[in-house]
């Protein structure tokens, strides 16, 4: 919790026109749709859609749907589960044919480079493990830039490590 004087707001401004995403489909995303069935097959098992998956989803915890329309349901989802991402290394990015780079617009300022809080020899490898599996799920890109914002990693009760990053500085200059 931060007071009022201690909070950072973004820049108030009008969003530039070169720094919006532009979507642009190379064709009819909806021409390749599979047709839906009225009579669903019962749910399979196969590929990332696991039946603990699909009971995590808890379909019909109010019993509202019929037991045709649950079906129905389980049947689009096995048939999309290749949008569906149940681990960290199914997570995808849009592509970069159907979606222009995200730029942030920020006012004139000098670039930043501070120094992260050091990371404890215990967890080192952990973190460098967890920087490398963020860089090959692409949620992180390699990057040469003159800014370097203050991180930290802190250990969740799981055991499993949270990357935490000061965004602060970037809040001050956007708009």
């Amino acid at each position: 919790y931060k007071r009022v004087g201690k909070k950072v707001k973004p820049i108030p401004g009008t969003f530039p026109q070169t720094a919006q995403v532009n979507k642009q489909f190379p064709h009819n995303p909806f021409q390749n749709l599979i047709p839906l069935t009225p009579y669903p097959l019962e749910f399979i098992l196969n590929g990332r859609l696991t039946h603990k998956h699909m009971v995590s989803l808890n379909i019909n915890s109010q019993g509202f749907l019929l037991s045709k329309e649950v079906k129905l349901f389980q049947h689009v989802m096995n048939l999309n589960q290749e949008t569906l991402a149940f681990k960290e290394t199914n997570r995808g990015t849009f592509k970069e044919l159907c979606f222009t780079s995200y730029i942030i617009p920020t006012v004139p300022h000098v670039p930043w480079e501070y120094k992260n809080i050091p990371i404890p020899p215990g967890i080192c490898q952990k973190v460098i493990e967890l920087l490398k599996s963020k860089i090959n799920t692409r949620v992180y890109e390699l990057s040469q830039s003159a800014y370097c914002s203050r991180w930290f990693c802190v250990l969740k009760k799981n055991g499993k490590l949270r990357l935490v990053h000061n965004l602060q500085l970037l809040n001050k200059i956007s708009i």
